[in-house]
């Protein structure tokens, strides 16, 4: 069983896996639309994270993970409480960079549909990076979990160009230096 991580799975690996894939999946953008009041904000004051949107030219780079084997439904238990805040699970095609053979070519995916409760949606990207520095939650800053996720793309998966993440890292430092 492989899972597809696009946002803190990435940066934050806190589970045990048998291995690691580097690739993408194809049909999704990734959007700062997904509350978080268990995470990176508090009821009342979500912090935002990301979540996949539905877009036929959309390609989203990530990591796959391979849980160990006989240990699948205890990781994948751990991954469900995590993920808790809103996340459904769907399998995805992944796409692994070098192509493998055989890749591992299914994948679960957690991703935060429009009909759950801390889905936030589309806002102006000035008003996502003054909701990102302003919020705070069990987990940390919002704007840690932002500047974690961007390093972490620039670093091991230089092929996503996500202009609307690094729109949003850029937006946000510029509030931070301006004291905001």
């Amino acid at each position: 069983m492989w899972v597809f991580g696009y946002g803190s799975l990435i940066w934050k690996v806190d589970f045990p896996y048998e291995e690691k894939r580097v690739g993408y999946i194809k049909g999704f953008s990734r959007r700062f639309w997904q509350g978080s009041t268990d995470h990176r904000g508090v009821p009342g004051r979500p912090g935002r994270v990301v979540t996949l949107v539905e877009d036929p030219e959309g390609c989203v780079w990530g990591v796959a993970y391979k849980l160990p084997t006989g240990r699948e439904h205890e990781v994948k238990s751990y991954l469900d409480h995590r993920e808790k805040g809103g996340y459904q699970v769907i399998m995805v095609t992944f796409h692994p960079r070098p192509p493998l053979m055989p890749p591992p070519d299914q994948a679960l995916l957690y991703i935060g549909s429009q009909d759950n409760p801390d889905y936030l949606g589309p806002a102006p990207l000035e008003q996502i990076a003054n909701q990102i520095v302003n919020a705070t939650g069990p987990s940390g800053r919002n704007t840690e979990y932002l500047f974690e996720l961007a390093e972490a793309l620039r670093t091991h998966l230089p092929e996503d160009s996500d202009t609307h993440l690094f729109s949003l890292e850029s937006l946000v430092k510029e509030r931070l230096q301006a004291g905001e």
